[in-house]
């Protein structure tokens, strides 16, 4: 009996130590389940294949590769998860596992997918997989074609205040010839060169070009529906001749808002590094100038995705994820679109900008600059010849002088100047002044213009009358940094957001010298503005010393700031209006309005002044409108810019009929 129980000791030791060796020696199906989900995780295609059982058929490592990639590149496979695992069954021959998981994407949404494990033991020993044909998608398997579709979306409009289009879906037109028509050549190639500027040669190497047939519309050139409108009479009747209207980006007003609105033009290889988020498409059409490129990303809206997948038994493909495309908004402008092409046109081809605010609003209802260009040129397709025409041209189209443009304010900006003086107290309206006609400051002569003499007289009268002498000596009482405080408190050193390219203005450095100082009271040595900021200055004293931040996007108001006391304000409106009634801005004068201003003549070193006039119309329509209005090189502020003032607000004030 001892020795059986001897033996029994012995074998169970046997059995055990065997079975062991065997765990230890050879994975259980659970481990080579979970081997197989890390190597598949791992995006290691190729060496699935060492987990398929022998005995069964299933994919070479060069098909599940292939196939994988197929997958991959359509879908934007970024990442692969095991989120779930869990046994089903498990016994002495067979297992069965089931395992979720997650395709992470760069275009979709995560998606997750379940697939069942069925293991099976290969030559009693090794546990191995039975390939089910169930990635990289279950019940589709690897014969299949994947496919992502782009969505494009539709681009936002821009309307002005009004909804009056300035930027959105319109057409343009192709004009072209069908060559079985074609009976008069010569008055068919007179005509287009005359009208189009299209060469003989040009237009037969277009429908004479091999493989061409006689009944084809073979395109020629394509203009907008203005100039179509122009030219149809003419050419229509031309046998030969036919057109084609073309859905497209237009630019209804033209020149007169192109430095607002921008154009459109293929994307750059710059662009799409510096937006990846955006995911630009190379050829694709996006902002490059104006608002369209400074609020791009709301106008262009974001582009969708399809992903289709087409099983070996389907003829038709399936949509199997879908990333919604999210199309443009729409943008409304402050802009006042009459207003705007009326400035435009009483500017004329002037280098000049005008800038109308709402003073209470901070509404910008006018942002005009002379001269400019048309932004459906682009949209045509603009030539490299052109391009260059506009950017050496000497009188730049191209560049937005309301936001861009700095120049010295000259006697304009002794506005400012008079308001700090009554603000801080150091003066009042009636402080009295001498005149002799000149002063001289530390060795640096200030003259008055034309040499005038004015004897005594008042702060109120040093404005009127634009005497330099006096506005320096005040200048001198402030002190730079008193300057330094209000010109910042008028926020003249901000650059606008409009989302539009613009500057700051700059005070220089005032402090540096006495007759730096005196020099910038008036408008001189360092002190640079832009119109926006001259007219964003003069609508403080139109609104009782409040600054509304001037804004051109529809609810994108910001509260207002008291500058100056609105005592302060009302003393300077009186003064102002005075400079109007008595002073260098009488030609400004507009029978039935309140015009208040001041004029300025800057001066440039070897060019001539350019010639400023900025200020207010009191209640007109019941707006308070602080404006700004200067012509490059213009010549005298009061003989030039005034004028034109009053020549805009005389025709608005017939076309409101206020």
């Amino acid at each position: 009996m001892r020795y059986f129980a001897i033996v029994v000791v012995i074998l169970a030791l046997v059995i055990g130590g065997g079975i062991l060796s065997y765990n230890f020696l050879y994975p259980t199906s659970l481990e080579v389940a979970e081997d197989y989900l890390t190597a598949l995780s791992e995006k290691s295609y190729g060496q699935l294949t060492s987990f398929y059982h022998g005995e069964e058929q299933f994919p070479s490592s060069a098909t599940l590769v292939d196939n994988f990639k197929k997958f991959a590149d359509a879908f934007g496979l970024t990442e692969i998860e095991i989120v779930d695992f869990e046994p089903i069954k498990e016994s002495l021959l067979d297992a069965e596992y089931q395992a979720k998981i997650e395709y992470s994407s760069t275009y979709f949404d995560p998606i997750t997918i379940t697939i069942n494990l069925r293991l099976e033991r290969e030559n009693y020993f090794d546990w191995k997989i039975v390939w089910a044909d169930d990635l990289p998608l279950p019940t589709i398997g690897l014969n299949a074609e994947y496919e992502r579709e782009i969505v494009f979306p539709e681009r936002g409009s821009i309307y002005d205040r009004n909804g009056y289009l300035l930027a959105g879906e319109g057409s343009t037109i192709t004009i072209g010839v069908q060559p079985g028509r074609i009976s008069d050549p010569v008055r068919l190639f007179t005509t287009l060169n005359e009208m189009l500027g299209l060469s003989e040669s040009y237009i037969r190497s277009q429908y004479q070009a091999p493989g061409v047939q006689d009944h084809w519309f073979v395109p020629l050139i394509t203009v907008s529906e203005s100039y179509y409108e122009e030219i149809n009479q003419i050419l229509r009747p031309i046998p030969g001749v036919f057109f084609r209207r073309n859905p497209s980006r237009v630019y209804p007003s033209g020149e007169a808002v192109a430095h607002i609105t921008g154009y459109l033009g293929e994307v750059s290889a710059e662009m799409i590094a510096q937006y990846p988020e955006r995911e630009y498409q190379v050829g694709e059409r996006v902002g490059r100038s104006g608002l369209e490129y400074g609020e791009e990303a709301i106008l262009r809206g974001h582009v969708g995705y399809h992903f289709f997948v087409r099983s070996s038994n389907s003829s038709e493909p399936v949509l199997f994820a879908e990333t919604p495309v999210k199309h443009g908004e729409d943008i409304q402008l402050t802009l006042d679109i009459g207003m705007q092409e009326l400035a435009v046109q009483v500017l004329g081809s002037r280098k000049a900008s005008f800038v109308i605010i709402d003073a209470e609003t901070g509404e910008i209802l006018v942002l005009a600059s002379t001269p400019s260009y048309d932004p459906n040129e682009f949209i045509i397709g603009i030539s490299n010849i052109r391009w260059q025409e506009l950017n050496s041209e000497p009188s730049r189209p191209m560049f937005n002088r309301a936001l861009q443009g700095r120049y010295p304010p000259g006697s304009a900006f002794k506005a400012l100047t008079a308001a700090i003086a009554l603000e801080t107290g150091t003066f009042s309206a009636l402080s009295e002044f001498n005149d002799s006609g000149e002063i001289v400051v530390q060795g640096n002569i200030i003259r008055n213009f034309e040499g005038q003499s004015f004897g005594e007289h008042t702060l109120t009268d040093a404005l009127v009358k634009s005497i330099n002498t006096t506005m320096a000596k005040v200048g001198l009482e402030l002190g730079a940094p008193t300057f330094r405080e209000y010109f910042s408190r008028f926020q003249l050193d901000q650059r606008p957001e409009l989302s539009l390219p613009a500057n700051a203005g700059q005070i220089g450095n005032p402090n540096r010298s006495q007759v730096a100082l005196a020099w910038s009271a008036i408008g001189q040595d360092q002190v640079l503005l832009t119109p926006y900021h001259m007219a964003s200055l003069f609508s403080v004293f139109a609104n009782n010393g409040m600054l509304k931040k001037p804004y051109l996007i529809e609810g994108r108001a910001e509260d207002a700031d008291q500058v100056i006391q609105p005592e302060t304000a009302t003393e300077m409106k009186m003064m102002l209006e005075k400079v109007v009634l008595e002073g260098t801005g009488r030609q400004a004068a507009v029978e039935n309005l309140v015009v208040a201003g001041k004029t300025g003549t800057a001066e440039v070193t070897n060019q001539p002044s350019h010639a400023w006039f900025a200020g207010y119309i009191e209640n007109f329509g019941g707006k308070n409108l602080a404006f700004a209005l200067i012509v490059e090189e213009g010549g005298i502020g009061g003989a030039v810019a005034a004028p034109i003032v009053r020549e805009y607000f005389s025709s608005l004030l017939q076309l409101k009929h206020y």
